[in-house]
């Protein structure tokens, strides 16, 4: 069979999608014919990159994206995706969707759908946590629920037989007008999954910034799942679903991880690792001391971890950063400990988060802070709370978002519960978490919450001194707008003076200071 996979990525982010990856091994390893028509490098809309966003917004200073390629081609995406169609003739469609990319998705599997009428799937977090939703789109014909990579390729296998569909677990498919419904299969064995293929996108998926430089970063998973029970996000969900089918948060063998990503360094030409683990496995200390030996006699490139505050002790910490970690990012979220707790469903204290910091800088590595703002119930003190916990723990970055109420979370439902976001009105927006809330807040208002998003870097990083100007530049008036300008001039000569940082040593180097 032809399998065009579709990549909705309006915002240009530079990262190989590889929920999408293990499926092409899958189908590969099967004989079939696979290609992906992949959206990250054409000009979708008026939507900004990712990456200018953030830069926009003084989270980032990027480097010179048009000197790597890294540029969007100004054409039409629908014609694009007919020449595309028309050029590989593919028996199926099937299309990655999470909330951010769900209704630029649905756009193109109607145009294939009106003008090629090919039978689609649609697989990843959207239509595993809201099947009634998708299912009933015109445009889908098939959803696949959960982990994938048997279920497509069993689809597949009876498609080219000729045979029947309608049972195959993971899958529901649209038959005459009714739809059937199918049980999950059990939870993949994480040491016996095939590697990911590369080779179908576009090479420069391995570009990204860090730290004002760019690297050829490789995108690894060492684990599946998670520990947490976090009401924003959709593992929790996730864990619910795969309740009796086996063990949600699974850890790979540190050789296997190792003998892959030895491979993907050697033929991609990587020189920088980023580990996507919702929960980098730092707590484990025997698969924790074998993979840090490992990676530092095989690997030998520096790497990124996600960690969780309430799961380091500083003897990991240690053998993590002389295995070749210099660059930790850190879920802070909210500073307001009642919203943490009781609205995001994170229990760990203030303490903790400082903690991490701390660690980093003794260690002289790199680390950054996630950050959430226009949350349920969250009031300007609230904000204020997380502004100032950063100012304390000192990352050396802080990534900020719009809270988005994610398809399937619990925060979505007493959202929905509390009339604080239309549903219907959600697919008007796009990079949404980047641009502006979706939820109007009867105790801040959506213009408060933008000029706070506008400004939050400044409060972060410039002397409360400034407090009194920073306040004024919040609003988008013409004195704002000067204070703003102006204050954005001392933050970058604070900021950015000496700031470079030399990944293969793990410590400042201000000879490599951001350009």
């Amino acid at each position: 069979m032809k399998v065009l996979f579709v990549y909705p990525n309006k915002v240009m982010a530079t990262r190989i999608p590889l929920g999408i990856a293990y499926m092409a091994s899958y189908l590969k390893r099967d004989g079939h014919d696979v290609r992906v028509f992949d959206t990250t490098f054409i000009k979708c809309g008026n939507v900004e990159s990712d990456d200018k966003l953030r830069a926009s917004s003084l989270q980032v200073r990027n480097p010179d994206f048009a000197k790597y390629g890294l540029v969007e081609k100004r054409t039409d995406v629908f014609t694009e995706f007919d020449r595309e169609i028309d050029a590989f003739k593919p028996d199926m469609l099937a299309v990655s969707i999470v909330d951010p990319n769900y209704t630029f998705g649905l756009e193109l599997l109607r145009r294939a759908k009106s003008r090629h009428n090919i039978l689609t799937v649609a697989g990843g977090a959207t239509p595993t946590l809201a099947p009634d939703e998708v299912i009933n789109e015109g445009c889908v014909d098939i959803i696949c629920r959960g982990e994938g990579e048997e279920a497509l390729c069993e689809l597949c296998a009876a498609l080219e037989k000729g045979s029947d569909i309608k049972n195959i677990k993971n899958l529901w498919v649209k038959d005459n007008g009714k739809i059937h419904k199918n049980d999950i299969r059990p939870l993949v064995n994480v040491d016996e999954v095939l590697w990911p293929d590369w080779d179908i996108f576009d090479e420069r998926h391995l570009l990204r910034p860090l730290g004002g430089k760019m690297y050829r970063m490789g995108i690894f998973f060492t684990t599946r799942g998670c520990l947490f029970p976090c009401k924003y996000c959709a593992n929790l969900e996730f864990s619910r679903m795969y309740k009796d089918k086996g063990k949600f948060y699974r850890i790979k063998k540190p050789e296997l991880s190792i003998r892959e990503i030895s491979s993907y360094k050697e033929k991609y030409g990587l020189d920088f690792s980023f580990f996507m683990d919702d929960i980098f496995p730092i707590h484990v200390p025997e698969v924790l001391d074998e993979f840090c030996r490992l990676y530092k006699k095989e690997i030998g490139l520096p790497f990124s971890i996600n960690i969780h505050p309430a799961l380091v002790k500083e003897e990991s910490f240690a053998r993590i950063v002389d295995a070749g970690c210099r660059n930790i990012c850190v879920g802070l979220e909210s500073g307001s400990p009642g919203i943490r707790n009781k609205v995001l469903g994170r229990t760990y204290d203030n303490d903790l988060i400082v903690r991490i910091f701390e660690l980093a800088r003794k260690h002289k590595i790199r680390s950054s802070s996630f950050n959430l703002i226009g949350l349920p119930h969250e009031t300007r003190n609230d904000i204020f709370q997380t502004i100032e916990l950063n100012r304390r723990a000192r990352p050396t970055t802080t990534t900020l978002a719009f809270f988005h109420p994610y398809r399937g979370t619990e925060l979505r439902d007493l959202c929905i519960k509390e009339r604080l976001f239309s549903p219907e009105k959600e697919k008007e927006y796009e990079s949404v978490t980047r641009v502006q809330s979706l939820l109007k807040l009867p105790q801040i208002s959506g213009k408060t919450l933008n000029g706070i998003f506008r400004t939050f870097q400044l409060y972060f990083k410039l002397p409360k001194a400034f407090y009194f100007l920073i306040r004024i530049a919040e609003n988008d008036s013409l004195p704002g707008r000067i204070a703003y300008n102006m204050l954005k001039g001392i933050f970058y000569i604070l900021t950015y003076k000496d700031l470079g940082w030399d990944f293969s040593k793990g410590q400042d180097a201000k000879e490599e200071a951001v350009k």
